[in-house]
């Protein structure tokens, strides 16, 4: 039988859904850090209660994934479960045998070009570029790409 929880007795489900999950997040897995401050999950359109999440996990879940979806128009077309078990998949699957996109390098560089000098002049060092503090930033970002562009012909 299905029972409306009031402020009181969700305390009491929490914490036995804390043992239930053995202290872990439902939806990554990794340790909550008590009952008290998990959030008590539930699907919002019937109300039932899933499971305890760590609140950002909850803000993503809900908030950011399950609003993406529903204003990208999927609402009464396909499944939100169906949806994020073929991402999943999607996600899991071995591409390492495809082409690599034209962008890849250049996103790459900018990532890099965040290091600071010292830490782009080890980074070069250390796949055998021989770089040091004469050089400058747009320099070590130019040989970078040069280098990561040699690395995957």
């Amino acid at each position: 039988m299905m029972a409306l929880l009031t402020q009181k007795s969700l305390q009491e489900w929490k914490k036995q859904q804390y043992d239930k999950q053995q202290g872990k997040c439902a939806l990554c897995d990794l340790p909550l850090e008590n009952w008290q401050k998990a959030n008590a999950d539930h699907n919002h359109y019937t109300g039932h209660m899933r499971g305890l999440l760590h609140p950002l996990c909850n803000s993503i879940l809900e908030g950011k994934i399950g609003g993406l979806f529903f204003r990208a128009g999927l609402k009464n077309k396909v499944d939100f479960p169906d949806v994020l078990e073929n991402l999943a998949k999607y996600w899991r699957e071995d591409y390492s045998h495809n082409a690599i996109h034209p962008n890849f390098v250049r996103d790459q560089a900018v990532k890099f070009a965040r290091l600071t000098r010292e830490k782009m002049i080890n980074e070069l060092n250390s796949v055998g570029r021989d770089v040091d503090k004469t050089y400058t930033r747009d320099q070590l970002v130019d040989i970078f790409k040069k280098t990561y562009r040699e690395k995957l012909a």
